[in-house]
Formats: C-alpha cells, sequence, structure tokens
C-alpha cells in the first residue's frame, strides 16, 4: 500500500518548514532522535509563527491554530501539545509520530487549503459568468412591476 499523499512535503509548504521536516525525516532515517526531535519541534513553531499564533505559551498556540483551521482534526493538536515541548529526544516511535503529524498539519494548511481556495475561486467565477437567462426557472432580465402585474 503506498504512504498517504500528506507524507511526501509539497512545494507549496513554506520553504523553511520543507526543510526542517527533510531534516527531521533525515534525522530519524539515521537514527539521530536527538536532531530529528528538535527539527520537528522547530517546524512546528515555524508553523505556528507562520500562521500568527505563536505565543510563549505552547497549548494556547496549537489552540489558536486550531481554531484558525477547524479542518484539522483536535486529536492532532492533542498529540502535538505532548510531543512538541521539552528538550528531551524522542524515541523513534514517538518522533515518527511526531513528524508524521507535523506533515499532516501542514499538508492540511499548505495544500487542502490552497486547493479548495482555488476550486472555491473557479466555482464563483463559473457562477458568476452565468448569465441569466441560462438558469431555468430565471427570467434573463428582472421584469418592471407592471410586467409583472399583468402577468398576474
Amino acid at each position: 500500500m503506498p504512504s498517504p499523499r500528506f507524507l511526501v512535503v509539497d512545494h507549496r509548504v513554506p520553504e523553511q518548514i520543507r526543510q526542517l521536516l527533510d531534516e527531521a525525516d533525515g534525522c530519524l532515517n539515521m537514527g539521530f532522535t536527538t536532531g530529528g526531535t528538535a527539527c520537528a519541534r522547530r517546524a512546528t513553531d515555524v508553523v505556528l509563527e507562520t500562521e500568527g499564533v505563536l505565543t510563549d505559551d505552547y497549548s494556547a498556540s496549537l489552540a489558536a491554530l486550531g481554531k484558525k483551521h477547524p479542518s484539522i482534526p483536535p486529536t492532532l493538536f492533542t498529540v502535538l501539545d505532548l510531543l512538541g515541548t521539552g528538550d528531551d529526544s524522542l524515541p523513534v516511535d514517538a518522533l515518527k509520530a511526531l513528524i508524521a503529524i507535523v506533515k499532516a498539519i501542514t499538508f492540511e494548511i499548505y495544500v487542502l487549503g490552497l486547493e479548495r481556495i482555488e476550486s472555491l475561486e473557479y466555482l464563483s467565477d463559473l457562477i458568476g459568468s452565468l448569465k441569466r437567462d441560462t438558469v431555468p426557472g430565471r427570467p434573463s432580465a428582472p421584469a418592471s412591476a407592471a410586467g409583472r402585474a399583468r402577468r398576474d
């Protein structure tokens, strides 16, 4: 079974976040859990900073990010709150989970979010270009009060 799409960091994710996640993956693959943990945690901080929700209170910052992007499952923020703080390196399985969660959040914000915007803009333009006479049940021009009275 192929890996989920979000595990490959998309080019639309800001460069600094991409680099940190790539570095975290490289450290994980080499067994350098201290470096991998530091890079994944730094990537989270950069996301919070980029999104304008970084404060001195990490939990509050995550809550603000969740409010800003309600399509992201709250469980991801709960686990991120547990794994994303501290100075100690994480065990391999926890580091792997941390990296995957940060990737999932960045995918939701910088890839799916942009795709939704592009879809809505396209549909808005398409709907805006409809001529009134092409919509069934709609008159091509507004009827005057006199015209409506004659038809009634």
